[in-house]
């Protein structure tokens, strides 16, 4: 059986699957479409004979709806939604009304695909202000679920609840160990933990995912006799990490897309660690239950398309 809802349904059938879906109730249905009863029940009639299903199953007191019935119910709720969405958004866009979207984002969300994003959404939405702060990745995701930002641009390794919250994959990211460009330990082919562990190390937060992989390292391979390299520091601030490896025989693990950003500086290389610290994808996450806004749904796309850059 074809049914071609493109071509049979309409906007009015639709309302009045919706609102009797909600009131069960055919009287208070057509009050609520400013109808008669007649006039609802002869729709409602003609829309079952179109379709070749019964919608709803009548009583004496109230409508119950069929299988078929709560299918389109649901669909011409989400079709309904969509369209006063779309509604909102032109009014928006009619009047002038500037909108604001809110990105919380990971201090180790890559710059160049947050950039590129932000300018590519920038030319498709002039009339919406892009916001973004830097937060630890807990009080993000607290903010996300609070509705205080948007959309959150962080890795995986936090545990969030999947009812609540949808997740998009964008880019796979792994952790890189900078040194400053005359480190003794460019001259390694192969340095090995031990040897990377017996250096002094610029340390992330302990909250971060890559400080426990650090500090497990540093256990392991670390002996008592460090030659003076002098102790380790702990810093939230990329800037003065950046100038700490700059200036003095320390090491810094950061995320790979923004060694690339430092490594552009000549001031600092990459050491050719045995193996990466710390590996996993970095994501879009917002909330399923909010709908999905016009601007969201551009900047989403526009993040999936730059992300795809860092492939090539």
């Amino acid at each position: 059986m074809t049914l071609n809802l493109q071509r049979v349904l309409t906007l009015k059938q639709l309302r009045l699957v919706s609102v009797l879906g909600r009131e069960l109730n055919l009287s208070r249905c057509a009050e609520l479409l400013h109808s008669t009863q007649p006039a609802a029940s002869r729709a409602l009639s003609q829309l079952e004979a179109q379709l070749q299903l019964s919608l709803f199953q009548r009583t004496t007191k109230r409508m119950v709806p069929t299988l078929a019935g709560l299918s389109l119910i649901q669909h011409a709720n989400r079709i309904l939604a969509e369209i006063d969405l779309a509604e909102e958004n032109l009014l928006c866009l009619s009047t002038g009304v500037k909108a604001e979207m809110r990105l919380g984002v990971l201090a180790s969300f890559s710059p160049e695909v947050l950039a590129r994003a932000m300018a590519r959404s920038r030319d498709m939405l002039p009339d919406v202000l892009l916001s973004t702060q830097m937060q630890p990745l807990e009080v993000l995701y607290e903010q996300l679920l609070d509705g205080r930002i948007d959309l959150m641009l962080a890795h995986a390794e936090l545990r969030v609840d999947l009812n609540l919250v949808e997740v998009t994959t964008l880019y796979e990211e792994h952790s890189t160990i900078l040194a400053g460009s005359g480190h003794r330990l460019h001259k390694k082919k192969k340095p090995s933990w031990s040897d990377l562990a017996q250096e002094a190390w610029v340390l992330p937060p302990a909250n971060t995912p890559l400080r426990p992989k650090i500090d497990r390292m540093l256990s392991v391979h670390r002996s008592g006799d460090r030659s003076g390299r002098g102790p380790d520091v702990q810093t939230d601030s990329s800037l003065l990490a950046l100038r700490l490896i700059s200036q003095t025989p320390m090491l810094w693990a950061i995320a790979h897309q923004q060694a690339k950003q430092f490594e552009a500086t000549l001031q600092v290389k990459a050491i050719a660690a045995p193996a990466e610290l710390l590996r996993g994808p970095m994501c879009c996450f917002r909330l399923r239950q909010e709908r999905l806004k016009t601007q969201q749904s551009v900047f989403i796309s526009s993040l999936k398309d730059s992300a795809l850059s860092l492939r090539g």
